[in-house]
């Protein structure tokens, strides 16, 4: 089986061992004519790189990491290490694994178009003023407005839910929860006021809420202290203007194939 290996650059200083042991175990590497990209890394570079490879199926696998600050693989399959190398190469040989379609979140700003796979986020950038902002979500008949006061906003899709989308669990020393399937994420990033509202009634503030996928999202930032939209490949970020729109949404039509081992792992 021919497959493309993309090592995260943070791994580097195990990549040619990691190479030399998949391919012992049968696997031939190459960049092109491949049948499945392995990705070996931490989940924000996996987020930033997967998408080149959108043409064929990916298989995300994590790397034991023994510093406190290390990389952070919530989404991988397996770990690659010597104890269940052979068992991932003799599944994916084998297929014993099944395809799961990841969606991908997109954000239009200034007739631009971004996509990810994980999230987006929206953050005030160079004051210590809060980001002020409306955000208005539609589905059909049904909308859903909030006004808040805070640091900014997250955008997640399911698989992005794990990560920046999830730190009130981590703040209540909980395990990160993803969110069904079908679903996009909204949270507001450490907010001191919270207004909601379903159509016209007045709902009860939430940090955090889920929306039917088959919804688009348009937020505007009603102050400028400097915001800057993240989630973008290349980790730079885009400078967002106040009173400019930008809209979410999840692309039905594109997708990543995500390989999902059957074994326990």
């Amino acid at each position: 089986m021919k497959i493309n290996l993309i090592i995260d650059k943070y791994h580097n200083d195990k990549a040619h061992s990691i190479r030399r042991a998949l391919e012992r175990r049968g696997l031939a590497i190459s960049a092109s004519g491949y049948e499945m990209t392995l990705f070996v890394g931490g989940d924000g570079t996996f987020a930033n790189k997967s998408l080149e490879f959108d043409d064929r199926p990916v298989l995300f696998l994590s790397r034991n990491w023994n510093k406190p600050n290390g990389s952070v693989s919530y989404n991988a399959q397996a770990n690659i290490d010597s104890k269940s190398l052979s068992k991932i190469v003799k599944a994916i040989t084998a297929g014993d694994y099944r395809i799961e379609k990841q969606p991908v979140l997109n954000a239009v700003y200034s007739g631009k178009k971004y996509s990810s796979l994980y999230d987006f986020f929206v953050e005030r950038y160079v004051t210590k003023e809060a980001m002020r902002y409306e955000i208005t979500v539609r589905n059909g008949k049904k909308s859903f407005r909030t006004y808040a006061i805070s640091n900014g906003f997250i955008i997640t899709t399911p698989l992005g839910s794990t990560g920046y989308y999830s730190y009130p669990d981590t703040l209540n020393g909980m395990k990160p929860k993803r969110i069904e399937n079908g679903k996009i994420g909204l949270a507001h990033i450490l907010p001191v006021r919270i207004k909601d509202f379903y159509g016209s009634k007045k709902a009860a503030p939430e940090i955090r809420r889920t929306f039917s996928d088959h919804a688009i999202v348009h937020a505007t930032i009603e102050r400028d202290v400097g915001q800057i939209m993240f989630g973008t490949a290349g980790n730079k970020g885009i400078r967002i203007r106040a009173e400019k729109r930008i809209d979410f949404y999840i692309n039905k039509k594109n997708s990543l194939k995500m390989v999902l081992l059957n074994f326990k792992h």
